[in-house]
This record gives C-alpha cells, sequence and structure tokens, in this order.
C-alpha cells in the first residue's frame, strides 16, 4: 500500500515533486513486496483510478482533491480554490467541462472563493489543462500561465505543468505577490447568479454507490453538454442564460 501510495503521489517517479528519498523507497519497498515490474504496477494503479473519475460526479471531480490558498497581496485579496484531476485519458475529464464548468460556479460561491481553477492532468503524457469559470479567472491565468486558450477561453494549456505545489501555486501566488489585481471594468462572469439558482446536491437514487450530484442548476441548463462526440452550446465566461434581473446579483 506504502509503495502504490509513492507512486501515485510522484507519478510514477516521473512528477516534479520527486525526491531521491522517493526513489529509495520505492526499490525498498518493492523488494520487500516481491514486486518485480514496478511500470506495470503504476500502470495498472493508474488506470484503476482513471476507471473511477470516468464514473465520478461533476460535483466529486470539481471537490475531490481541492484546496484553499489565502492572499493578502497589494492588488488582491482573497481566496483561490484549486482542484486537480489525475488521469491516464484526459479526453474523457475534458469531454465532460460543461459539467464541469457550471459546478465549479456553484462550488465558487459555495466555498466564498474569489478564484477557482481546476487542472486535469494526463499522468502518462505528463500535460495538462485548466479548467477557468470565469473573467477573474481568465484575468489571472493569462497573467500567471499565459498558456493558449481555447473553447471560448475555458480552457487554457498547462503544457508540462503537472504539480499542484510546484507548478501551479507558485507561479500564481509569484503573479499574485507581484501586484497583480482584478482588471477595471472586467465583465461579469456567470458567479453573478445567485447561488440559490445553481441547484441543489442530492444523492443520485439511480446510482448503487450513492454519489452525490447537483440538480436544477441554471447555468447547466444553459450549457448542455459539449466535447468531440457531443454536439451542444458551449458554457460560456462572457455569455449569460437570459435571467430575469431579480434572478442576478451585483459581481463581487
Amino acid at each position: 500500500m506504502l509503495l502504490c501510495a509513492i507512486l501515485s503521489d510522484t507519478l510514477n517517479l516521473l512528477g516534479p515533486t520527486t525526491t531521491d528519498w522517493d526513489r529509495l523507497m520505492v526499490a525498498v519497498l518493492a523488494e520487500i513486496a516481491t514486486v518485480d515490474d514496478i511500470q506495470y504496477l503504476a500502470s495498472q494503479q493508474f488506470k484503476a483510478k482513471s476507471r473511477e473519475l470516468a464514473h465520478m460526479s461533476a460535483v466529486d471531480l470539481v471537490n475531490g482533491d481541492q484546496k484553499s490558498f489565502s492572499f493578502a497581496a497589494s492588488g488582491f485579496k482573497g481566496e483561490v480554490g484549486f482542484g486537480v484531476v489525475e488521469t491516464t485519458d484526459d479526453d474523457i475529464i475534458m469531454d465532460r467541462a460543461s459539467e464541469l464548468l457550471p459546478e465549479m460556479v456553484a462550488c465558487k460561491k459555495e466555498k466564498s472563493y474569489d478564484c477557482l481553477f481546476l487542472a486535469v492532468v494526463n499522468i502518462v503524457k505528463l500535460h495538462s489543462k485548466l479548467l477557468i469559470c470565469g473573467p477573474t479567472e481568465l484575468a489571472l491565468a493569462k497573467d500567471a500561465f499565459g498558456g493558449g486558450l481555447m473553447e471560448d477561453c475555458t480552457v487554457m494549456d498547462l503544457g508540462g505543468r503537472v504539480s499542484r505545489k510546484k507548478d501551479y501555486i507558485p507561479v500564481l501566488t509569484k503573479t499574485i505577490n507581484e501586484g497583480w489585481e482584478k482588471p477595471k471594468g472586467l465583465t461579469r462572469g456567470p458567479s453573478i447568479v445567485d447561488l440559490g439558482k445553481l441547484g441543489r446536491l442530492e444523492k443520485d437514487p439511480e446510482d448503487p454507490f450513492g454519489r452525490v450530484k447537483r440538480t436544477g442548476s441554471v447555468l447547466a441548463h444553459s450549457a448542455t453538454s459539449v466535447g468531440k462526440h457531443k454536439p451542444g452550446r458551449a458554457f460560456s465566461i462572457f455569455e449569460l442564460p437570459a435571467f430575469d434581473e431579480a434572478e442576478l446579483l451585483e459581481d463581487e
């Protein structure tokens, strides 16, 4: 179990957080556990994890491996949430972006985050993409990472960055501490929608594992499932559904 934990945490000793101590412990534990092929063990472990991810709800994917970070810099004071999904097949997760993005907005509102990001990491190719759920996130990500944008600016290519500890948070921290501030006149994003309109959490009665899903979100209704094999209207951080003014809150 400890051997599998180290392989998972270090992305099979290929991640940027890997230390010489990790490599030594893997060698020792493999000898103790009589594991002849560490590569095979790691590949099977990652495949099993990815199969499980494919069946998780958007709520679980957004909240599952999420951490919050507090900032009190000259231009920005607030909380930034950063979630990570590690998988051997990032297309399976990215094809669910229109589920994940509305859930990110709801999570951001519920936890009173000022920004929320979700990185989808391909642990085989050591490559990642960043899901962007609002204009503030887009402005910060452009200044911090500067990656290529796609899907109406809701996805940024982060290249070989794969570690929240080494690659994501240090870059965000440096950008914020160097004086980053929310641009004036920024377009109001989906988080303007009142929390009460973003649905409710409930157990899926048809799921034998009792997984939690969100129902009744106006954003989910407005952004139908899209992806390479699913035609529909994509979630937009610039265009809101048609609501009565009473259903909206002033942008924070």
